[in-house]
């Protein structure tokens, strides 16, 4: 026994009414996507430079907090130079580096940061307003010095801090105190 389909009860779909987008839609979707794909990308720039600059910044800190603690245990008989000292090499995770240790091609491929100590050739400035009561300056500090700690982002092993630019060096200056000999 055959059995009649009503096709009324499916109603039919008509032509103008289908599922997928109209172009219109397309372009205006592909347009805002774009849009923001480009500020993404002229912002990759910006942010990597960000990074490296932070990175630079937290291991120069981590080098002049390593020589700091150096400067402060160290006693003034060992401080023997005027201006500049000797060079120290650093990696770009904050490692000193030495010549004794380290081959030439290592240090050439490792050497990301450069420090000196920078000690003025006066070395007791330091003038405590201490003990005067006019409110003039007193003699200069017998049991002070005033170091600068200076570091450079460079893989230069004979950088130069005397002529090299200042907005390349990152400097901290701190008082070492004399503990005794």
């Amino acid at each position: 026994m055959k059995t009649a389909i009503s096709h009324a009860s499916h109603p039919r779909r008509s032509k103008r009414q289908s599922s997928a987008f109209s172009l219109v839609e397309v372009t205006i979707a592909v347009a805002i996507a774009a849009l923001g794909f480009i500020s993404v990308l002229g912002l990759l720039p910006q942010g990597i430079n960000m990074a490296r600059n932070s990175a630079e910044m937290s291991v120069g800190s981590k080098i002049i907090q390593k020589l700091n603690g150096e400067l402060q245990s160290m006693p003034w008989s060992h401080i023997t130079w005027t201006g500049y000292g000797p060079l120290r090499f650093f990696t770009n995770e904050g490692t000193e580096m030495t010549t004794a240790d380290t081959s030439e091609e290592n240090m050439a491929a490792s050497l990301a940061f450069v420090a000196s100590v920078y000690v003025p050739e006066k070395p007791l400035d330091v003038v405590l307003p201490v003990g005067s009561s006019s409110g003039s300056a007193s003699a200069a500090e017998a049991y002070l010095r005033r170091v600068k700690i200076c570091v450079a982002t460079s893989g230069d092993q004979s950088f130069d801090f005397n002529t090299a630019s200042p907005l390349r060096i990152t400097s901290a200056c701190t008082l070492v105190a004399k503990m005794g000999e």
